[in-house]
């Protein structure tokens, strides 16, 4: 999924993508971006226990939280589960709150909330259509943050 929304935002002329797991993540990679998009397993209805963990660490890790340093950046959302119906949405909504919380501004694309893949057992993987709804993702939150970046300088 992730190889998807990077494939959909480098599609958008003049955007940069970086790939990286939320454990390679910097404070500075962070203040250096116009857009993020974070994605997930789902946990019980919630993110995975490493994603709340890099969530937190903006405010105590990486002072972040303080001057709302991440206000304005564009932030979007996608999901792993095992099953059609095992929290995907809330798990989606869970990483919007806490970009909203600091301040950023979420888009979606590829679905009402962000996209979204089935992978349990009885899935073959992430099929061609969720891997268009990755793609869609990315290439809605790159449009937006270039839209948003080239609006800010007028």
């Amino acid at each position: 999924m992730a190889r998807g929304v990077a494939e959909g935002a480098t599609g958008v002329s003049g955007a940069g993508v970086v790939l990286k797991k939320v454990g390679e993540v910097t404070g500075d990679d962070l203040l250096a971006c116009d857009a993020l998009i974070v994605g997930s397993p789902v946990y019980f209805a919630n993110m995975a226990g490493e994603i709340k963990t890099f969530f937190d660490s903006w405010g105590f890790k990486f002072r972040l939280f303080t001057d709302f340093k991440m206000r304005n950046k564009i932030g979007g959302a996608f999901v792993t589960g095992a099953s059609v119906s095992n929290g995907k949405e809330t798990t989606m909504q869970s990483i919007h709150a806490a970009m909203l919380i600091n301040q950023m501004s979420i888009v979606s694309g590829g679905g009402a909330f962000g996209a979204s893949a089935t992978t349990g057992p009885d899935s073959p993987g992430i099929d061609e259509k969720e891997f268009e709804a990755a793609r869609a993702l990315g290439k809605h939150v790159a449009e937006f943050a270039a839209i948003t970046k080239r609006g800010s300088k007028s």
